[in-house]
């Protein structure tokens, strides 16, 4: 994703000349930007140097001095993507007391960033919280159910998500006007998709049998909805998965969680016994992924999808060459390294995720949004999902949805209050402390400014 279209040339400051770090400071150095890359490593920054058009700083970029040599003070953007989710944090507080205008920051643990996210950000006053582990997760697990899912990783802690759900004549969207058509409690249809045209409609319209619908529910209810609207049935079937990580375990979770029938394959015979502890439903294979003879004594042609997850690419690249090989249906897998991630390709293994790319992707969403709330664009920018804490003296707060009159192209998706998140309707009353998730057509994004103004920027004592 290209930065290109922001105003002028940034200065951006990337802690740490990791997997991440290294790809986020190439990216942006293409698009003219001044960028400085800061890493304990003189080894990892010496690579820095030699292949790309940027500054490093050699040390911790949780100390004051470190962050002011690297001009943190005068950034546009800090980025803490280092392997420490500790030295990351304390460096953001720093990074905005020195003046840096906005940080990011990257943890590895999925569920803190699902749970606490609104804490990490007030407390150490973070713009925008991300986890590798849970962007690369949820996009597996998205693709192993066949699911079009948009976001579901930053919407209200991860109560709420937003799916494209391909429509045939069957629908009741296509066969009824919105208005009659009764979804599930706390989901609603937001958009249609018409080709390249993006579609909100009214409570008289109807959908085309080959558009798609764009919902919005809570997590309990978002499953229901896109059964009701579409002849897709979700058949998870068997799935193979090769390595027992982190990753592995949450997609392991997950999939049980959804009735899917897991094998996990582990090489390590320690661990291989800790999964079966772990895991006492699923299948536990202590063995390599990368033996063809095992996969075939094993069976595992019989799988619907294959994931290798396992923290080696080139097992990973060898043990879905031979998964396709035995002709499983579905091959995916984990690919660290970016010279590995253009050799897939080439071998015609398309469904491979990049924790970095994806890493990338969020952060240069959020650059091209102007550092904005945008949680998900759609339509090059025809479209975003805004997330808003409504203040006191937001004009929204203490008012019922039929009251405020909002325009057809603004719609308030979903409100948390509390514990308790759900899809208001005409005569629910918004309170000051909501979370709410818009749903926001360009040419309305003035109105939501007016109607959920966002917070203050935090300004550090350097600004």
């Amino acid at each position: 994703m290209s930065t290109s279209h922001s105003s002028g040339p940034k200065n951006f400051v990337v802690m740490g000349a990791g997997q991440v770090g290294f790809h986020l400071a190439q990216s942006l150095s293409r698009g003219e930007h001044d960028v400085t890359v800061i890493d304990i490593s003189p080894e990892k920054l010496e690579r820095v140097e030699e292949e790309l058009d940027a500054r490093v700083v050699v040390g911790n970029g949780a100390h004051p001095p470190v962050l002011t040599n690297a001009r943190v003070a005068t950034s546009d953007l800090f980025m803490a993507v280092s392997s420490s989710d500790e030295a990351n944090l304390t460096a953001a507080i720093i990074a905005k007391h020195l003046g840096a205008a906005r940080t990011v920051v990257r943890v590895a643990v999925a569920d803190e960033v699902i749970a606490d996210r609104r804490i990490y950000e007030d407390l150490f006053g973070v713009d925008l919280l991300l986890s590798t582990q849970l962007l690369t997760t949820t996009r597996i697990l998205n693709r192993i159910r066949g699911h079009h899912t948009v976001a579901v990783e930053y919407l209200a802690a991860g109560k709420v998500q937003l799916r494209k759900v391909q429509l045939d004549s069957e629908s009741p969207l296509t066969r009824h006007p919105l208005r009659e058509v009764s979804l599930p409690k706390d989901s609603l249809v937001v958009a249609f998709f018409q080709g390249d045209k993006l579609v909100v409609p009214g409570g008289d319209d109807r959908a085309r049998p080959g558009d798609e619908a764009l919902i919005l529910g809570t997590t309990e209810a978002i499953g229901p909805c896109e059964r009701m609207i579409s002849s897709g049935r979700e058949v998870l079937g068997d799935v193979v998965v090769a390595g027992g990580g982190e990753t592995a375990q949450t997609v392991t979770k997950v999939l049980l969680r959804l009735g899917a029938r897991v094998r996990i394959i582990e090489s390590d015979g320690r661990r291989a016994k800790e999964l079966a502890e772990r895991f006492p439903s699923s299948q536990v294979i202590h063995g390599d992924a990368t033996d063809l003879q095992l996969l075939k004594s094993e069976r595992i042609a019989s799988a619907r999808t294959f994931v290798a997850l396992t923290g080696e690419d080139d097992s990973n690249l060898m043990a879905c060459l031979l998964a396709q090989e035995l002709e499983v249906e579905q091959v995916l897998a984990l690919a660290q390294r970016a010279e590995t991630s253009k050799l897939w390709q080439r071998l015609d293994l398309h469904d491979v995720f990049s924790p970095r790319s994806l890493a990338y992707e969020r952060i240069s969403e959020y650059i091209d949004n102007d550092y904005s709330a945008t949680l998900v664009s759609l339509q090059r920018g025809a479209a975003r999902v805004l997330e808003r804490m409504l203040e006191p003296a937001s004009p929204a707060a203490g008012v019922t949805l039929a009251e405020m009159g909002a325009p057809r192209g603004l719609i308030v998706g979903a409100v948390r209050r509390g514990e308790k998140v759900f899809v208001p309707g005409g005569s629910d009353r918004l309170e000051a402390g909501d979370l709410v998730i818009l749903f926001v057509q360009e040419e309305e994004l003035q109105t939501v400014n007016l109607l959920f103004p966002a917070r203050e920027p935090r300004l550090g004592a350097g600004a």
